[in-house]
């Protein structure tokens, strides 16, 4: 068996000295040990999460032993005396020392502070490496199984009693022949997550705007101390995110001068355009800009037709006997909406003069176009009319469950809507209301309090109606007019399929096209896809009748 070792210099606490009971961490996670290696030096860390999938997937006993002897056992997982647990520090162990006369001995020699190191031996199933100053590499252990944990006085003496006992100890762990791939392949990872991080953050600062303009009319409607109170909080919120996109784009900057200095000292022509490459994944900041394409159900579009068939009742299954039918979910196959590739583009043109004075604009443009994709898509899927070009939207279709509502909104009529969806899908749900009609619910008390009310969710500040997230859009229409549908309650998730025939792109029109004629740069964002609703018991809608 080859086995590797580490030793760490802990403190173990006594916790009942009656019982003789030890605890103290092993390892902590994350965490980069001192310099390890003869032939190569490295440091290396235990990825978070590692050793709690050893202790979840173990096919043997793991012993607490004194100085790695096999035959002195201290405490041990067959008989749960060796509690051992992966927590936010790392690995942590509890430990019921064995009432041995070697158990004893090691428990007072634990207890004086004479034994203090903790060795654990391991075997790597899946390593990550990474060069990182001169001929320094970075280790991390992604999967190991752990096979023991030992109390060492003499760290070196434990290698000597591993080998006495038929062990193959691996002294000098082979480092890959070119980590330096891996680690130009992370530095662009980063990049490319904080460039996604500053966007999704800009995005949350905008819709944070929204949420204080609609507390301050709400304050202008209703001057309380809860209007008031709730003002503070999103005023509060939004204070914080632009204080945290600000960091974000300090360091952005940081990183953009570094580069910058790096180019310069490459010999870099200074007359040359140096505009970003970098480009966050476009899908995580399509869904980032819309709640409704994130909880969407996605499949593949193949072809120029894709028949979706749809749930209009649910089937519970039922104890049959031997013989009997089974009873089968109600699909509508033979009425199934018709899928067909939509084309939704959206372009923007800059003159490439001001694209070389100004490098970021090229990522601003391609960030601009995949958000107005994702709003439009939003759109459509609330209020589409299923033409050539459109989805096919909630709002305009006859099979969802309508409840008759007024201009005026009450609590009644609130709560037939809220009953109208199918109660297992009904915990997921979220009301998407107009910005006028939700004024207008925002305005109703019952029992002395308003039913709107406001919690703090991803430290932001949403409203709520009896504990569901209510989002505010203005693809809805307003509600002041007999046949609209201001207002809608659905489980996205489980209601809604889009369907997506060519996922979206960003295509940059310059040289070489019959733009650059004018001088121009157009910048083109295009997407194919279709869309409708699969499952009509996971939402339902209120229309104006009156």
């Amino acid at each position: 068996m080859k086995m590797e070792l580490r030793v760490q210099d802990v403190e173990l606490v006594s916790e009942n000295q009656d019982e003789m009971i030890v605890s103290g961490y092993v390892n902590k996670t994350e965490q980069l040990s001192e310099v390890l290696g003869s032939s190569k030096r490295f440091k290396e860390k235990i990825r978070r999460g590692a050793f709690q999938r050893a202790i979840a997937n173990k096919q043997r006993d793991i012993d607490f032993l004194l100085e790695h002897k096999s035959n002195q056992i201290l405490s041990s997982t067959r008989n749960g005396s060796l509690h051992l647990e992966e927590d936010s520090v790392g690995l942590k162990m509890t430990a019921k020392i064995a009432k041995t006369s070697y158990g004893k001995d090691s428990y007072e020699l634990i207890k004086s502070g004479i034994l203090r190191n903790m060795s654990f031996g391991f075997k790597n199933i899946r390593d990550s490496w990474k060069k990182t100053t001169g001929d320094l590499y970075e280790r991390t252990i992604e999967e190991l199984l752990l096979y023991e944990v030992s109390v060492v006085k003499d760290p070196a003496y434990s290698q000597s009693t591993i080998a006495a006992r038929g062990i193959d100890l691996v002294e000098d762990v082979e480092i890959p022949a070119e980590p330096e791939a891996e680690i130009q392949i992370e530095e662009v990872r980063k990049e490319k997550d904080l460039d996604l991080q500053i966007r999704k953050t800009q995005i949350e600062v905008e819709k944070q705007k929204a949420s204080v303009s609609s507390a301050e009319r709400m304050v202008k409607l209703l001057d309380t101390n809860s209007s008031r109170s709730y003002l503070e909080r999103t005023k509060k919120v939004l204070e914080e995110t632009r204080n945290e996109l600000s960091k974000l784009q300090e360091e952005q900057k940081m990183k953009e001068e570094l580069k910058k200095e790096i180019r310069e000292l490459q010999d870099v022509g200074t007359g040359q355009s140096t505009i970003s490459q970098q480009v966050a994944p476009i899908t995580e900041l399509l869904e980032s800009t819309s709640d409704v394409v994130a909880k969407s159900r996605k499949i593949k579009l193949v072809g120029q037709e894709l028949k979706l068939p749809y749930e209009t009742e649910l089937s519970d299954a039922e104890f049959v006997l031997d013989g009997d039918p089974i009873p089968e979910v109600s699909l509508n196959l033979a009425e199934a909406t018709k899928l067909n590739p939509k084309r939704i583009g959206i372009a923007q043109r800059f003159s490439n003069v001001l694209l070389n004075e100004v490098g970021v604009l090229e990522e601003n443009s391609k960030s601009k176009l995949v958000s107005r994709v994702g709003k439009k898509i939003e759109e459509e899927i609330l209020v589409g009319d299923g033409t050539l070009t459109g989805l096919h939207g909630i709002a305009p279709d006859v099979l969802v469950p309508s409840v008759n509502i007024a201009i005026a909104p009450t609590e009644l009529l609130l709560r037939a809507l809220y009953l109208k969806v199918n109660s297992e899908y009904r915990p997921f749900c979220k009301w998407y209301m107009s910005e006028q009609y939700f004024e207008k619910v925002a305005k109703i008390i019952v029992n002395g309090e308003y039913i709107v009310k406001s919690k703090t969710v991803d430290n932001k500040v949403v409203a709520t109606l009896w504990e569901h997230e209510i989002e505010v859009t203005n693809a809805i229409a307003a509600g002041d007019t007999i046949g609209q549908v201001p207002i809608i309650f659905t489980d996205i998730a489980n209601a809604y399929t889009l369907a997506i025939s060519k996922d979206v792109v960003v295509t940059k029109l310059g040289k070489d096209s019959i733009v650059s004629v004018s001088g121009n740069t157009l910048y083109m964002g295009e997407m194919y896809c279709d869309g409708s609703v699969h499952n009509y018991l996971a939402v339902a809608k209120g229309t104006i009748t009156a």
